[in-house]
């Protein structure tokens, strides 16, 4: 009898155990999908060692085992003649205005910023003239404001100009398939709001490039993407965070926070813990305010009703060194999370309870709207915006849903 019950224990640990390596081993990133007929596709009437890549990469251009990608490309095969590197830099340990250009030190490739004075920067003719096709690699964080999937229009945009191919090798969203908040208003599109997409946009990178292609750009670029296998959409990040996406977003929870709280980085005097290990995880005002517990209590209680947890907290931020207290976030399920919601009603508690704050020069700008502000200073009912947010998201998921692939 216990012979047969080993057996049968046994056997459940091989079924359930290879289960589980199967679901591991069968999730595949476009990196690690490119077909043999990409150059055939890409660079029909040349050789191999003739047809030249530019790679618009950063650290997080790597495959699940860490290797990156600009490797893997000569592994097919394709050399890569020049890598551009987005806000970040390389590396993606650069917070600065400006990006300069460098070398990759294990390949001595050429290293061209594509950022620069604060903003973006195209690709300049000489290199696009010395290339036949570029290739995006870059994880990106879920948040239109994000910069990452501006780097995306404005590259797809020149190779468009100069009817270079452009591929994209699709990686997940770590925020999954929720789509929140607000279009870009047209007299609003900037660097940190590139196109009308909502502002918790719900698509991968792959998805978001064949959106652009059709609905954005004046004219299609070639476009091939790569798409992952079995991915999940809903899901978004099942695995591990293969890498920091920029200094401030250091793992998957400040991904999750940075879904609300990089817009409350945007008002004074909030302090959500950038240039501090608990970047876009906290929620703390400065110790001279002597914010009541009773407000924290509340703003817990809040966050508790839109599945987030909190616990007291406080820190002393080096870039100005000054002493917050506050919440610290821990997030469970991000997709239950209805983070634009929740901003809203923060602020408003923040007001009721007299707490003051004022909005950047560049919140508008990043929120996609005017109408936040009108909301928060009573000009405008919070019924009436948010009924027109959902029409337009009503819409635009509609208008998307064709290019979608997971």
């Amino acid at each position: 009898m216990k012979k047969v019950l080993y057996i049968k224990i046994i056997s459940i640990f091989f079924l359930f155990g290879g289960f589980c390596v199967y679901s591991k081993t069968t999730f595949k990133l476009g990196i690690e999908n490119i077909p043999v007929s990409l150059l055939k596709k890409v660079c029909p009437h040349k050789k191999k060692e003739k047809c030249l890549a530019g790679l618009i990469t950063n650290q997080t251009g790597v495959d699940q085992k860490g290797k990156r990608t600009v490797d893997i490309l000569t592994k097919h095969h394709i050399p890569v003649q020049y890598i551009f590197a987005p806000e970040h830099g390389l590396n993606g340990i650069l917070a600065e205005r400006d990006v300069h250009d460098s070398v990759d030190t294990q390949t001595h490739t050429p290293v061209i910023s594509l950022y620069g004075n604060g903003s973006g920067k195209m690709i300049a003719p000489e290199y696009m003239n010395a290339i036949d096709f570029l290739i995006f690699d870059i994880q990106d964080s879920g948040m239109r404001h994000y910069t990452y999937i501006s780097t995306l229009l404005s590259t797809m945009k020149i190779a468009q100009e100069y009817n270079k191919p452009f591929v994209v090798l699709d990686r997940p969203n770590p925020l999954g398939s929720v789509m929140e908040g607000p279009l870009v208003e047209p007299d609003l599109i900037s660097f940190i709001s590139i196109a009308p997409i909502p502002l918790r946009h719900g698509m991968t990178i792959g998805e978001l490039a064949k959106y652009f292609n059709k609905h954005v750009l004046e004219k299609p670029a070639t476009l091939y993407v790569i798409t992952m296998s079995g991915y999940n959409r809903s899901q978004g990040f099942a695995g591990n965070f293969i890498h920091q996406l920029s200094p401030n977003l250091q793992s998957l929870q400040s991904c999750y926070g940075y879904s609300f709280l990089g817009l409350l980085g945007e008002i004074e005097p909030f302090d959500v813990g950038v240039g501090t290990p608990m970047a876009f995880r906290c929620i703390t005002l400065p110790e001279t305010m002597n914010v009541q517990p009773e407000v924290w209590q509340k703003l817990q209680a809040l966050l508790g009703s839109f599945g987030v947890k909190s616990f007291l907290y406080d820190h002393t931020n080096p870039k100005n060194n000054r002493t917050s207290k506050g919440l610290r976030l821990e997030f469970a399920d991000m997709s239950k999370v209805h983070a634009f919601e929740l901003f809203i009603a923060m602020l408003q508690l923040f007001k009721k309870e007299e707490i003051p704050f004022s909005f950047s020069a560049a919140f508008n700008k990043a929120v996609g709207t005017k109408s936040v502000q009108d909301v928060i200073a009573g000009a405008l009912s919070e019924q009436s915006f948010f009924k027109k947010v959902t029409q337009d998201l009503q819409k635009f998921r509609k208008q998307v849903s064709r290019f979608l692939m997971y």
